[in-house]
């Protein structure tokens, strides 16, 4: 097994003990947890992780297992979403790391490969892939997180042999999705086009709890949102919202910045695409980079306008599109903005590997299972407490 493939070894560098100490202070439920598991003695442990490759997962979560003794692997969800620094900081700490902004596809399928080449006894998942490149493994492993609703979808599609824990279903997860993801990614939209939203139309495709936070905070800032969604309750919601809902046909034809929040595959399909707006920007903020038909996309001519933006010329329209479909809040080196607001998220993902590492009572069967709600419950409690108390 590779030790690691990552972009520069050498830009672990660029974390020294300042930005550690202010991580720290900014994700004060997570820091707690952190040095409490730091503690335990998980020898023997054997984790593969398939996920973002970020600072607010790596910095303190991984490293906390790491120091408590167990194995970890760790391979990147996102062809884009990498935080190289992050990645190289992990592998300076014994982490193996397989994963870099910018991979191609081939290295994208590579690196899960070799990921599950490792013989894990547990995963936390994000997509869903990496359970289901370990179906074959006998035995099987003990447990599995998964953070997605495009990894439930994909893993409904099987029998499990091994029991997957759902997080995404959790209240908490929904809040994450609704506010802190539509918080992050208009200022990276910003940071990248360099354009505000004021008196901009703005089509949201998908009303779940991460649309409609798109959807929100778009038009706070001053859009006009319209949102296309085949869930009537969710039109609903998005009316009382101050949205407008329309046809994904209309939207696209009226709209001059177009978001995709489904989780789901090929979305936005070549006729779709053909029917845009001309010079309407277009960008994904869903775990999917596959949800905008981007194979069809990069078939047609298209040039660099600047980091991050990629114009593409449909026979009599053209548009642009940002990140190479890749959820923006995390890709395309803009964020995340927001770090402390990824604190419950990661305290989530950090005590439900200790829960499973601690051993799965013994009624646990596979397939599918809620998250443990007394694990939501304390970290609620602990946050309600600090914030109390500052």
């Amino acid at each position: 097994m590779e030790r690691s493939r990552i972009k520069d070894p050498d830009l672990a560098a660029q974390v020294d003990e300042g930005q550690l100490a202010w991580h720290r202070y900014v994700t004060p439920i997570t820091d707690h947890y952190c040095r409490e598991i730091a503690q335990r003695d998980y020898r023997g442990k054997k984790l593969a992780y398939w996920g973002h490759i970020t600072r607010h997962n790596i910095l303190s979560i991984m490293v906390a297992l790491k120091q408590a003794g167990a194995e970890i692997v760790i391979g990147a969800c996102n062809v884009d979403s990498t935080d190289d620094v992050a990645a190289a900081y992990a592998v300076v700490q014994g982490i193996r790391v397989y994963g870099w902004q910018g991979m191609s596809v081939a290295d994208y399928r590579q690196n899960l490969a070799i990921v599950r080449a490792f013989e894990a006894d547990y995963l936390c998942d994000m997509g869903g892939e990496l359970c289901e490149a370990y179906l074959d493994k006998s035995p099987p492993v003990k447990g599995a997180l998964e953070a997605t609703m495009t990894g439930l979808h994909r893993l409904k599609k099987h029998a499990l042999p091994f029991p997957v824990f759902d997080w995404n279903s959790l209240p908490m997860k929904d809040l994450h999705n609704r506010f802190h993801v539509g918080d992050t990614v208009w200022p990276a939209f910003s940071h990248i086009t360099g354009m505000s939203l004021f008196g901009r139309r703005v089509l949201v495709v998908g009303c779940g709890p991460v649309g409609k936070g798109i959807a929100e905070r778009a038009r706070n800032l001053g859009a006009a949102v319209y949102v296309a969604d085949l869930n009537p309750v969710r039109l609903l919601e998005a009316i009382h919202l101050g949205c407008e809902m329309v046809s994904i046909e209309e939207g696209l034809a009226r709209c001059q910045i177009i978001v995709t929040a489904t989780g789901i595959d090929d979305v936005l399909r070549e006729e779709h695409l053909r029917r845009i707006k001309s010079g309407a920007i277009l960008f994904n903020a869903g775990h999917s980079n596959h949800e905008i038909d981007i194979d069809w996309l990069y078939r047609q001519p298209h040039q660099r306008m600047k980091a991050h933006i990629e114009r593409f010329d449909l026979d009599s329209t053209h548009v642009f599109l940002l990140a190479q479909g890749s959820l923006l809040n995390l890709a395309a080196g803009a964020g995340p903005y927001g770090v402390d607001q990824f604190d419950h998220y990661t305290a989530v993902m950090l005590l439900g590997i200790a829960w499973m590492f601690d051993d799965l009572p013994d009624d646990i069967t596979p397939g599918l299972h809620p998250y443990p709600a007394h694990l939501e419950r304390v970290i609620a409690e602990l946050s309600v407490k600090i914030r109390s108390s500052s």
